[in-house]
């Protein structure tokens, strides 16, 4: 059976919370001393530049995500877009045939860390609109995750992320294959969003999928 939605308002409060979930992270890292210990989500100490697969830090393990590696072989994942015009289901062989364009985004972490600018390869989220019906005029898009855990498993990108050109779902990253724990086979990258929308382990995309 097809997996549950969420309507626009239950998307729009997951955009909301993880934008102020960010904006407590910085904010508690602006300031010195008590206030900087105060800070909702400061960092840790786990991750450091340049640590981690492709060269950059990882936030959540794929193992950790519960993400198997049996359901994202190239034989068994598929990703199913929905729009329009019906629903596309796309082997990531499909996807490398489509054009592939580069960006160079960082991502930023609620946990209370930011990357430098990678660099990403992939086909563009308004190509992938365009293929169910969407040509030209892309809507918001609700993303699902292969993630069984934790409660980003969905994300919503407004329609102007999604027209974007630098908006990006990522096949590759710094010249590499997404590894297993930065995505693969599939992940979000757009600008100016925090990480937890930046969705990784991408199964399902629907475009207009918010009304």
């Amino acid at each position: 059976p097809d997996a549950p939605t969420v309507s626009r308002r239950g998307a729009l409060w997951t955009v909301g919370g993880a934008s102020l979930l960010l904006f407590a992270t910085s904010a508690g890292r602006s300031f010195d001393g008590a206030a900087r210990a105060t800070a909702l989500l400061a960092p840790h100490g786990g991750a450091e530049p340049g640590s981690g697969p492709n060269g950059f830090q990882v936030n959540k393990t794929a193992a950790y995500a519960g993400v198997h590696a049996a359901e994202t072989r190239e034989d068994a994942w598929r990703l199913v877009v929905v729009g329009r015009t019906g629903t596309v289901r796309l082997s990531r062989a499909d996807l490398l045939r489509l054009p592939l364009h580069g960006a160079a985004l960082p991502i930023a972490c609620v946990e209370g860390w930011s990357t430098s600018d990678q660099r990403w390869r992939g086909v563009r989220l308004r190509d992938l609109a365009a293929l169910v019906g969407f040509d030209g005029d892309p809507p918001d898009v609700l993303v699902e995750s292969l993630q069984r855990r934790g409660a980003f498993r969905r994300g919503a990108l407004r329609a102007n992320q999604v027209a974007d050109p630098r908006s990006l779902l990522a096949l590759y990253v710094n010249g590499e294959t997404l590894s297993p724990d930065h995505g693969y086979p599939a992940r979000i990258i757009v600008p100016a969003a925090p990480g937890v929308l930046n969705t990784k382990w991408v199964a399902r995309m629907t475009f207009g999928g918010l009304g």
